[in-house]
């Protein structure tokens, strides 16, 4: 009886000591395991990026971002260590030559995109493996419109990753207007680009703008800067000539942001007095006013 009873008593200790081990390790394990955070940096710069993404820029042990985000940080005295720049994860998917290739030959466009995007997942996914940081910086907030989340991340592990939200250019527009998107007469908000709306190929039509005129609505069109005579030309057919428009340019941006005011009928003519034909976040509705 005794022999059995020190038998039972070392075996317990024995898988407690197992446990015990495979726990530590396991937590060690844990503690070393990287991790990828895409962290929206607001529309402009450092000033307007929540505490909690700098912190976690600032911890990174490998960055991906654009060329120029390196360069907002500088206008402001801040300071990214290009040692820990990797690669813009973007240049394959936007860059110049990309944009051409989509309109002419939107198969290889479309290849090349997903090559891509494999590199770009090998190459966070090999990492994070290795217990790195990384930060994928996105402009403004990555969930709306966000091309980490749209385009890179499609179908890669959401356990592998973290989304530390930032401030939308949508939100610097409504401070420079100094106007609620959302006065009592709006039914809703609409969030859209001409793309959205109409169609890579604008083969979707207008039949929307004929549904959205009968509601009060506040509209915000992303990246329609470059194509918004076009886009006003089908809301005229929906809506009256005096209905409210701005286009707030750099928004965010404290020395350089402006805001355009105009109607339906004379934004046309307005905004080529305007030297961009990007960077603008267009606002239509009653707000406006």
């Amino acid at each position: 009886m005794t022999k059995n009873r020190y038998f039972i008593i070392g075996l317990v200790i024995f898988w407690a000591f197992i446990l015990y081990s495979f726990s530590n390790h396991y937590t060690v394990y844990a503690a070393q395991r990287g991790k990828l955070y895409v962290v929206g940096m607001g529309p402009s710069g450092p000033d307007l990026t929540a505490p909690r993404a700098l912190e976690i820029v600032e911890k990174a042990d490998v960055l991906l971002c654009s060329p120029g985000m390196p360069k907002k940080f500088a206008r402001f005295g801040k300071h990214i260590d290009p040692q820990k720049v990797a690669f813009n994860p973007w240049e394959e998917l936007f860059g110049q030559e990309m944009k051409e290739l989509r309109k002419t030959n939107y198969q290889e466009w479309e290849k090349k995109s997903k090559k891509q995007v494999k590199k770009v997942q090998d190459f966070v996914l090999q990492k994070i493996k290795e217990g790195k940081r990384v930060v994928m910086m996105d402009g403004g907030d990555p969930c709306i419109y966000g091309p980490s989340l749209n385009y890179l991340l499609q179908g890669f592990d959401d356990t592998l990753f973290e989304v530390i939200p930032g401030m939308s250019a949508l939100n610097a527009a409504a401070a420079a207007l100094k106007r609620s998107l959302t006065p009592d007469e709006v039914r809703f908000v609409l969030l859209t680009s001409p793309e959205s709306l109409f169609g890579e190929s604008w083969e979707k039509g207008d039949e929307i703008l004929k549904d959205l005129s009968k509601y009060e609505t506040t509209m915000i069109l992303y990246m329609s800067l470059s194509s918004l005579n076009r886009v006003i030309e089908l809301f005229k057919k929906h809506y009256p000539l005096d209905l409210p428009i701005a286009v707030v340019y750099y928004a965010g941006y404290p020395d350089i942001e402006n805001v355009l005011k105009s109607k339906l009928g004379s934004i046309v003519e307005d905004i080529k007095k305007m030297n961009e034909s990007w960077l603008g976040l267009v606002v239509i509705g009653k707000c406006v006013e």
